[in-house]
């Protein structure tokens, strides 16, 4: 019995060496067309430049930006569940400096939340740089907002999680987010909703549940590609007194821009 124990122990450990020194072959990196085949010659252009392609539209109007059947990728049908009224899409294919960009590095630097505050865009029509969020930071849980730091970055990425974050906005004050990560074979989406109220000028323009930002994030031939979408839902008096689709892209192009450096750092 010992004898038979020793060679089941010692034929476990020598098949442990085995896929150690053999492991299992990655998933093949997919191209942009495969994903997105209705994109046109403009659109495709746009994608593959510093700032991206990008575009608003409203309840009544139809999303350019339509993955493949077969992409496994539908952000549009998940925030319609908010029955939102703004929209913004948007999809850049961020270049690869040498080797492919890889999930892990993706998902380690999506967990640099106090990175966000530090972004910082021109802003034309004020012929200045700004930053969007005055303050970033990960959070305990939804009842307690207690600051915490965020985890050093790691050898590995979960299947699923979920963040809480805060971020103090330059326009609306403190926005309370909850993020939720999810992935596949081939990418990683995280899904930010606001779990309490925002406010503008004090006033409640957006109810908890109403703010959501998607952003899907795959490794592809040809770089690594970010897909995003945010909606709002934001009754027609106040829609007419905000901008509130440049409000939105404004808040979008500031998380992909954080990510975009995040990646290339």
């Amino acid at each position: 019995m010992c004898f038979i124990r020793k060679t089941i122990i010692s034929g476990f450990f020598l098949l442990l060496g085995f896929y150690s020194a053999f492991p299992i072959q990655a998933v093949p990196l997919r191209s942009l067309d495969v994903l997105f085949p209705r994109l046109d010659h403009d659109q495709k252009q746009r994608t593959f430049s510093e700032e991206g392609f990008w575009r608003a539209f409203r309840r009544n109007e139809s999303q350019s930006i339509i993955p493949g059947p077969l992409s496994g990728v539908n952000l549009f049908s998940v925030v319609m569940e908010k029955n939102p009224s703004h929209f913004i899409e948007a999809l850049l294919v961020v270049p690869y400096n040498g080797a492919p960009f890889t999930l892990l590095e993706a998902y380690n630097a999506l967990g640099k939340i106090g990175d966000i505050k530090n972004y910082s865009y021109f802003n034309p029509n004020r012929n200045t740089t700004v930053h969007v969020f005055e303050d970033s930071s990960r959070i305990e849980s939804a009842k307690r907002t207690r600051a915490i730091p965020d985890p050093r970055p790691t050898g590995t990425y979960p299947a699923s999680e979920e963040i809480f974050v805060y971020l103090k906005d330059r326009t609306f004050g403190s926005i309370y987010v909850r993020g939720d990560l999810s992935t596949n074979q081939y990418g990683m989406t995280y899904n930010l909703t606001n779990f309490k109220a925002i406010r503008f000028l004090l006033i409640p323009i957006m109810r908890a549940e109403k703010f959501c930002v998607m952003v899907y994030i795959e490794p592809l031939e040809e770089g690594m590609l970010i897909y995003g979408m945010a909606a709002v839902e934001i009754p027609d008096f106040l829609a007419a007194r905000i901008d509130i689709s440049s409000s939105i892209e404004t808040r979008l192009v500031a998380l992909i821009g954080w990510l975009k450096q995040g990646l290339k750092r």
